[in-house]
């Protein structure tokens, strides 16, 4: 609550005219020549005005501190990279060559074309199937070689298992990406990295957040229905994927990719400044005080020093940051990093006021004498 002799102080003031208060105190920026003396006077008489509680820049809570902006450009992204199987081993849905040999052949063994379906099994030409998925090369021809002499089609078989052609998904890659579209990867190696590397990596719009949707679950109709027809959502953080190694990163048949682009931000810069405005921020990298001054091209009075900076805190409840330009060009603590929506207010003061007034006197009782001026 103002004091009695605030109150009086903005009575006495409001008799010459409507005087606008700030964060802090405002004061008329071009008063005429005849209120000069008097609201000089009282100026010297006032004790100031009353303010809220407000937080210093060299010393603001951790909870208002705004977020540094992460480029996901400079995100390294061989360290996302998630302990891969190995190349050899086999998956559903791919080719492989299979030969069979005895040693009592009077001519070149056959090499078998053979196809592993969606369980993963293989049907091997003579004795039947073999689950081969799961297993690598030489895995295979062992589990191909005791099926054989268990089912009493061979006695002691050489097999040689070898690849022909890997199983392929479609990815569809979307957002912030360099070229979208749909691309094919192999199966053994679908993840999030190999279909944006498809997609020619990300663009400098891109933020961090990734969702990656997968299809519906094959399910049989009369079980869990509602699930069968529901994709599956899986949102990642680049810049926590690589601190989460839970974060699932693979990908399917059918999976869409969708990198989400960075919202614009904006400041705003009034008060003691050339150009008052919205700015945009940059999308890739901090903006800090200083630099918002200069957005304003600079202050009307390099007296000017108080500056507040009025902020959306925690539960969107704004607070006032009071900062100085001289501590900021001195203490990189007080040159403080902006965050999106704050409004940037280079304040009028007492100090300011009065030379802002005599500058407009001595400007207006010269240009008077001056003929068409």
């Amino acid at each position: 609550m103002h004091s009695i002799h605030d109150q009086n102080f903005t009575q006495s003031l409001s008799a010459f005219g409507d005087v606008p208060f700030s964060t802090g105190c405002s004061w008329p920026s071009a008063p005429t020549a005849p209120r000069i003396v008097l609201i000089g006077v009282l100026i010297l008489l006032s004790a100031g005005c009353h303010r809220a509680q407000i937080y210093q820049a060299s010393a603001l809570p951790i909870e208002l501190t705004a977020p540094p902006v992460l480029n996901p450009l400079n995100i390294d992204f061989s360290k996302l990279a998630r302990n891969q199987e190995r190349s050899e081993t086999l998956h559903s849905g791919d080719v492989v060559d299979v030969q069979i040999t005895t040693g009592i052949e009077e001519e070149e063994p056959v090499v078998w074309k053979v196809r592993l379906d969606e369980q993963g099994v293989g049907d091997i030409p003579i004795f039947g199937p073999v689950r081969l998925a799961g297993l690598d090369f030489t895995g295979a021809g062992h589990a191909i070689r005791v099926e054989g002499i268990q089912r009493g089609k061979y006695v002691a078989p050489n097999v040689s298992v070898s690849l022909r052609e890997r199983r392929t998904i479609r990815v569809t890659v979307l957002g912030a990406v360099a070229k979208q579209g749909d691309y094919n990867l192999p199966a053994a190696d679908a993840n999030l990295l190999a279909a944006l590397s498809k997609a020619g990596n990300l663009t400098e719009e891109a933020s961090t957040i990734i969702e990656i949707r997968h299809p519906p679950r094959r399910v049989m109709a009369a079980s869990f229905p509602a699930e069968a027809n529901t994709p599956r959502l899986v949102t990642v953080d680049l810049a926590q994927a690589e601190l989460n190694q839970n974060v699932d990163l693979r990908i399917e048949d059918g999976t869409t990719v969708m990198v989400r682009p960075r919202a614009v931000r904006f400041i705003s810069v009034i008060g003691l400044v050339k150009k008052s405005g919205q700015f945009k921020m940059p999308m890739d990298r901090d903006i800090r005080l200083l630099e918002a001054i200069s957005l304003g091209e600079g202050r009307v009075l390099q007296l000017a020093d108080k500056v507040h900076i009025i902020r959306q805190g925690p539960g969107d409840v704004p607070v006032v940051i009071e900062a100085s330009i001289k501590a900021a060009k001195t203490n990189p603590k007080s040159n403080i990093r902006l965050a999106d929506g704050d409004v940037i207010s280079v304040e009028e003061t007492s100090m300011t006021f009065v030379v802002g007034m005599l500058r407009d006197f001595v400007r207006l009782g010269f240009t008077s004498g001056i003929p068409g001026f």
